[in-house]
């Protein structure tokens, strides 16, 4: 049963990031497209998934989900919360030891911090335990958009070399409430919580379709991300990147597992909400750090191979994730 999932988890991660890559080299051998354009067409890509085809996916699963058992797991929102805070904590502390330069620091907490939980992580959950599972994904990850915009950019701005003065809080979560990755996912849980309390029945086609949008909407966001990846000082960076590795699959999911075994998930619906959140809590590093790296002028090369390594090493760590939530 486990080999299935697996094999389609890892085929889409390999031919969605290296078929953008090749695209890149072709385009460039070629001159299909403008450099300038390149741009503008993987920020396309990205929010075609994260504004529309996420949200599709998010309200046809809670849509059948037992609100009862939202209710059971609502403490979820903040258990994600806590799984991408803590990950840049780790990160920092592992600078901090290492005496890293601000911009290293800054570099090490974007990696260890923004995680690849929605996309990536929800389509593993939908493999392995189907809509049921992936309806939680929304929960987990309810606060992301709050903690990336409101916390995590902030932050990594903290390290930039850019000296500005910081605008004001408030000013901040103004930005965030009015940013469409923010309410446009906010909407799309409540949607789909309002339907599943609504005497409203899902339509039979919405199973066909979250069937082909999970697995496609993860393509397409490793495509865009493809399109722009560099291999530059792969090497250079090794250290970082088990350093990341450890953060991410190991210190991480244990941390989030002792919080969810003292909140009993592993007595509801089998434990399902407790491996949900240790998989989307050993998730990869996300390419929003790639973008905070070339936005606030951190270490691009450092945070670009931490991101290439941690994702492609997720093929290797899952299976172990998975064989010891069996155990659960």
């Amino acid at each position: 049963m486990m080999i299935i999932p697996l094999i389609k988890t890892f085929l889409v991660l390999i031919i969605g990031t290296f078929a953008g890559y090749i695209f890149q080299k072709l385009s460039d051998k070629y001159h299909w497209i403008q450099p300038e354009l390149k741009k503008g067409i993987s920020v396309f890509l990205q929010k075609l998934v994260m504004y529309w085809m996420v949200s599709i996916t998010y309200i046809g699963s809670l849509w059948i989900y037992d609100i009862e058992n939202i209710r059971k797991i609502i403490s979820m929102t903040f258990v994600g919360a806590f799984s991408t805070i803590t990950g840049g904590l780790f990160a920092v502390m592992v600078a901090k030891y290492y005496r890293y330069n601000r911009i290293d620091t800054g570099s090490m907490f974007s990696c260890g911090y923004f995680a690849n939980n929605v996309t990536l992580g929800g389509m593993i959950c939908f493999f392995y335990f189907g809509e049921e599972g992936y309806a939680l994904v929304p929960i987990f990850t309810f606060f992301s958009r709050l903690l990336y915009y409101g916390l995590g950019y902030p932050i990594a701005r903290m390290y930039s070399d850019d000296t500005n003065v910081s605008r004001r809080f408030l000013a901040k979560i103004i930005e965030v409430i009015k940013d469409p990755f923010f309410y446009i996912g906010v909407s799309a849980v409540f949607i789909g919580i309002i339907l599943s309390l609504s005497p409203y029945k899902r339509p039979d086609f919405y199973a066909f379709l979250n069937e082909i949008l999970i697995p496609l909407s993860t393509f397409i966001l490793l495509f865009s991300i493809g399109f722009n990846l560099k291999f530059r000082h792969f090497f250079k960076y090794i250290k970082e990147s088990l350093w990341i590795s450890i953060i991410k699959f190991i210190a991480v999911p244990l941390a989030t597992l002792v919080i969810v075994l003292l909140l009993g998930y592993q007595t509801i619906r089998g434990g399902l909400p407790l491996k949900v959140s240790i998989i989307l809590s050993a998730m990869p590093v996300a390419f929003n750090s790639v973008i905070t790296a070339n936005v606030y002028n951190l270490n691009v090369d450092m945070v670009n191979i931490c991101w290439i390594f941690t994702n492609f090493a997720t093929i290797m760590v899952l299976p172990v994730i998975l064989a010891i939530l069996e155990k659960f």
